[in-house]
């Protein structure tokens, strides 16, 4: 990983603050999927956070400069991406191997917890991740953050969708981040929201998690197992991927 700051290599005392927001995206041949929704994340939570608007050339134009490479590493077309904002006015952007959606389906655990300001796609990661790795120790394979009424949210790094049997997306009612994958997918694919809980999981005709990685089906929540999506998911991941690449 490398990792640049307003288009020269990061300092230390630049990546130590934990407060700020991000976004992180898929780059394939110097393209992004919803490149223009990343960029209007960023825009609204810098607004937000700091009371300035983020040009989204300024983005594009650090974007480029760190997939070119410097003298001493090559520049590379496919990447992981994020581009990280810790104050007003300094952009970093770190540059990694490509990331893959899991080939299994994935079975998630329930907790009770849901992030704080879940709008913003924030530094203040702690808590999801440490209990996505206490479940894990148990053997799942996520956890997925629900209210204390038992309302489902999302994962701890992804949307979730439940699937009808004619084809459509229902999504959790509950507090969670609007993710760039999850709006490209209310794009392609009939979608509507309303609380879900555990109990109304088994009525589904199947589930699925999507990020910037990518699509994966859900095999069971908690002890209820959910139906293999088959061609429903396959249908959301077909007009997914029929979505325009941006060129960075």
């Amino acid at each position: 990983m490398r990792i640049e700051t307003d288009g020269r290599p990061a300092t230390a005392a630049e990546l130590f603050s934990t407060y700020g927001h991000f976004t992180a995206m898929q780059v394939r041949d110097g393209a992004v999927q919803g490149l223009s929704n990343h960029l209007d994340r960023l825009d609204a939570a810098h607004r937000e956070l700091f009371g300035r608007e983020l040009p989204g050339e300024r983005i594009r134009d650090l974007v480029r400069h760190a997939l070119a490479g410097t003298a001493d590493t090559a520049g590379t077309a496919d990447a992981s991406v994020r581009v990280l904002l810790r104050d007003a006015e300094r952009v970093s952007v770190s540059v990694a191997e490509p990331n893959r959606p899991p080939v299994a389906p994935q079975r998630l655990r329930s907790v009770q917890y849901l992030r704080p300001f879940p709008h913003l796609k924030h530094l203040g990661s702690f808590a999801q991740l440490e209990w996505a790795r206490r479940v894990r120790l148990d053997g799942y394979d996520d956890a997925l953050l629900t209210a204390p009424d038992g309302a489902l949210a999302e994962s701890s790094i992804a949307n979730i969708g439940f699937l009808r049997d004619d084809g459509a997306v229902v999504w959790p009612d509950a507090p969670h981040l609007h993710g760039v994958a999850m709006q490209l997918v209310e794009a392609t694919t009939p979608s509507t929201r309303r609380v879900v809980r555990r109990d109304d999981v088994a009525a589904f005709a199947g589930a699925f998690l999507v990020n910037s990685i990518g699509v994966v089906a859900v095999a069971s929540i908690d002890d209820v197992p959910l139906p293999a999506p088959g061609p429903l998911l396959g249908g959301v991941v077909e007009r997914l991927a029929a979505v325009p690449w941006e060129r960075v």
